[in-house]
């Protein structure tokens, strides 16, 4: 029997390889072929792991989400401000998803040209950054910056702030407006903080 280290070693190397076929061709172009030829897998192995390639791109996804939280953890805590938390926070955020699109050009244009692609993935991997805004919100409470929330209240305004943000994001990632975002980012958490207060 094979080990489950072993079968995640396997599934790693799969992702690894098809993170860089997605950079050298783009989304639409790439086929399970072109991820089996890369990661020396054959057909059936990579089929065992991923139905498709959306299931593959999905776990590149993922896997690179998950990094970029993890950047974007680092630069919070509790005894920051409100405002500096979400400043920072999107900062790190939007500096790294600029990198990201500026490393993998050909699945952006994909994305521009069929914006749902992009919009099915990142519903999918918000939860985390629920927690971390939430977190945000629970501190601020803590140290008396904003209003007392209910549990509920302060679920649904992180999903709000997911929600608006994302909107945000998508202009200045995709479409490379607002050039100057780190300014509007302060801007627009001394809002934020504002209206809780």
């Amino acid at each position: 029997m094979i080990k489950a280290e072993a079968l995640d070693s396997v599934r790693e190397d799969i992702i690894t390889a098809a993170e860089e076929v997605f950079k050298k061709y783009g989304y639409l172009k790439v086929s399970m072929q072109d991820i089996s030829k890369a990661s020396g897998k054959g057909r059936s192995t990579l089929y065992y792991y991923f139905r498709n390639k959306m299931e593959v791109f999905d776990a590149v996804g993922v896997r690179m989400f998950t990094q970029l939280l993890r950047e974007c953890q680092k630069v919070i805590s509790p005894e920051a401000t409100f405002v500096t938390n979400i400043e920072k926070y999107y900062t790190v955020k939007l500096r790294n998803l600029k990198r990201l699109v500026s490393s993998y050009e050909l699945v952006t244009e994909d994305f521009r040209q069929d914006p749902s692609l992009l919009a099915s993935k990142t519903h999918t991997l918000q939860n985390n950054e629920i927690a971390l805004l939430n977190n945000i919100i629970q501190w601020a409470q803590a140290n008396k910056e904003i209003a007392p929330l209910s549990t509920d209240d302060s679920m649904f305004l992180s999903e709000i702030f997911v929600t608006a943000f994302k909107s945000f994001e998508h202009e200045i990632v995709l479409y490379n407006k607002l050039p100057n975002f780190e300014e509007k980012i302060n801007w627009l958490a001394q809002i934020l903080y504002k209206g809780l207060k």
